[in-house]
């Protein structure tokens, strides 16, 4: 680990310095933070960070030369596993940035191996609560007014805790501004203080962690680092401003403004800023509360496709969708049939219900052109049509460019033969021998992973993931297939639906091609009886994967014969009392197996 000692202890905390120095301006009336406390934050982080880059070198690049990439390669997966491990509790040390990192990272599936997001996934946004004499000055701050004057009673209590801020419960005192009484219970988050300079310090740090990264070719090759690390800090930044998360608790509200069984709490504008949010409190069913949920009468199954149909939507219609739906965040609310048909909710075999969302702060947003790709591939889902799943996957960016499109589009194909209309529960509780099967037909895809997860559904795939376990959690039998269908047949009624500028567009693309078919004929049969015609072959990707590992192969032997020649060159000079160009072979030696090291 010298490279590790290199680096050295000081040259971290020069890096520490400019992390936290660098943190934006504050707000005047606010106390500043702890130098020393930013400065810890950020060596600690980077120290990681430089272990972990020290054991990729030790490990990959210096040990897999001396002895062999396959022992190597025996105990890499443990080592991922321990790092991982060693990242969750550096992140439930600090918390912040560095949870929600973590809570990112479990989501790439395309990236990381199942063993690695398992260590992770388990991370929760939840810390030790902050003091009121801490908390409460926020409020007052933001709010400009003491808290007496905003609240009849304000329960010290934080009802909830994350590493970005607190949760408590109140009473307003004073009516809104248009003189309408205000409901009266409410929730007031807070943001802890000195949040913006501790987020901005931590991002920090990890962009020079992964600058780091970048230097090591599998991680570079393997994934956009610089994308992914934007991605993660428009994210963060966008949680921590409290006005934006108003705003897209309106816009999903107007979303389902005609759909009365979905339900968005009132935020009271007026009593928000960056930091301070003030909304409605909820006093609902949790949605995996099955108790309650049975002594309201609700149905499970009735709820689970509510959930469902509320998702497809937001991702095929609207194209702005609920990122973080656990079950914290989603609520059912019981109704009296004589208020369901007041206010048109639908009304089933159970007890009618609406189902509440809350919690704003984590949305996706799915552009137009990427949405109408997202239309095609439910609906080649809902057709089991392998080909134009694979076509539109492709489209969306879900494959590397080597992938193999054919292989790919063969294992659908087989996916859709054995799982399709399969109930989420069967299909977790498919037996080994089938999978091990299947695994050894498609083992070229399952060795090369071939995808990706394109930015635009990154978060999509978080959400998808968290719905599906709530989903078999409400309803063991639920069937997406069979809930799908009717929804595809809608979006392939819309998709297929044509504005006379397209058919002229069309018509007038095929007349051009057609007028230029005899043109084409007479120079292809011109060319062929002169002996000019030229047949052009492209290697597929496997091949040309192929080639370049031939390539690397030969290199490594052209340097390695190289490196025992000096070797033995100097050796035989300095035995012969030549000790000068004894030691210009032995030097050149040394940059022989540097260069052999690193290819």
């Amino acid at each position: 680990m010298s490279v590790l000692t290199d680096f050295g202890l000081e040259k971290l905390r020069t890096l520490a310095e400019q992390q936290h120095t660098a943190a934006p301006a504050r707000q005047a009336d606010e106390p500043p933070p702890d130098p020393r406390m930013l400065r810890t934050r950020a060596i600690k982080a980077l120290w990681f960070g430089a272990t972990m880059i020290a054991g990729f070198i030790w490990w990959e690049l210096i040990l897999a030369k001396l002895i062999g990439q396959a022992r190597v390669a025996q105990g890499r997966m443990d080592r991922f596993v321990k790092l991982a491990h060693d990242f969750r509790n550096l992140a439930v040390e600090l918390g912040g940035v560095w949870i929600k990192l973590g809570q990112f990272l479990s989501s790439r599936v395309d990236l990381l191996p199942p063993q690695v997001i398992a260590e992770l996934s388990g991370l929760q946004d939840a810390v030790p609560p902050a003091p009121a004499s801490a908390m409460l000055p926020v409020i007052e701050r933001e709010l400009g007014r003491p808290i007496e004057d905003i609240f009849e009673d304000f329960d010290p209590e934080p009802v909830a805790a994350a590493s970005f801020g607190q949760a408590y419960l109140a009473t307003l005192r004073t009516p809104s501004p248009n003189g309408q009484a205000m409901a009266k219970r409410v929730v007031v988050k807070v943001q802890r203080p000195h949040m913006r300079a501790i987020v901005d310090t931590d991002l920090r740090s990890l962009k020079t962690i992964a600058g780091w990264l970048k230097l090591y070719k599998p991680i570079r090759r393997r994934a956009n680092v610089d994308a992914l690390v934007k991605e993660f800090s428009e994210v963060v930044m966008q949680e921590l401003d409290y006005e934006q998360e108003a705003r897209n608790a309106q816009e999903f509200d107007r979303n389902f403004a005609r759909d009365t069984g979905v339900r968005v709490p009132k935020v009271y504008a007026e009593l928000t800023t960056r930091r301070v949010i003030v909304l409605k409190n909820v006093e609902d069913i949790k949605i995996l509360d099955f108790e309650g949920l049975e002594s309201a009468g609700v149905s499970r199954h009735e709820v689970a496709n509510k959930l469902f149909d509320t998702y497809l939507r937001q991702v095929f219609e609207h194209g702005f969708f609920h990122a973080d739906p656990h079950p914290g965040n989603l609520f059912v609310q019981p109704l009296d049939r004589a208020t369901a048909r007041a206010w048109k909710v639908p009304i089933g075999e159970g007890t009618p219900f609406r189902l509440t969302y809350v919690d704003f702060g984590m949305m996706g947003r799915i552009p137009p052109a990427f949405m109408q790709e997202l239309r095609e591939f439910i609906i080649a889902v809902s057709l089991k049509d392998a080909r134009r799943w694979t076509a539109a996957a492709q489209r969306m960016g879900f494959f590397l460019p080597e992938a193999d499109l054919s292989r790919v589009e063969q294992a659908v194909g087989a996916l859709f033969d054995r799982f399709w209309g399969v109930a989420v529960n069967d299909i977790s509780n498919v037996e080994f021998g089938e999978m091990y099967a299947f695994a050894t037909q498609f083992r070229d895809l399952l060795s090369d992973l071939p995808f990706q997860i394109p930015q635009n559904v990154l978060y999509l795939g978080r959400a998808a993931n968290i719905l599906a376990g709530m989903l078999t959690a409400l309803d063991p039998t639920f069937n997406p297939w069979k809930a799908i269908q009717p929804f595809a047949n809608g979006i392939a009624g819309q998709t297929t639906g044509r504005t006379v500028q397209d058919v002229l567009n069309e018509g007038a693309r095929l007349i051009r091609q057609t007028m230029q078919l005899p043109n084409q004929s007479e120079a292809f049969f011109s060319h062929a009886l002169n002996g000019q015609l030229e047949v052009r072959a492209q290697l597929s990707p496997k091949s040309t994967e192929d080639l370049r590992r031939i390539e690397v192969s030969v290199s490594r032997l052209t340097w390695a014969v190289a490196f025992a020649a000096l070797l033995v060159c100097g050796t035989l000079l300095t035995i012969n009392a030549i000790g000068a160009l004894g030691a210009l072979c032995f030097a050149l030696a040394a940059i022989a197996f540097v260069r052999l090291l690193l290819l």
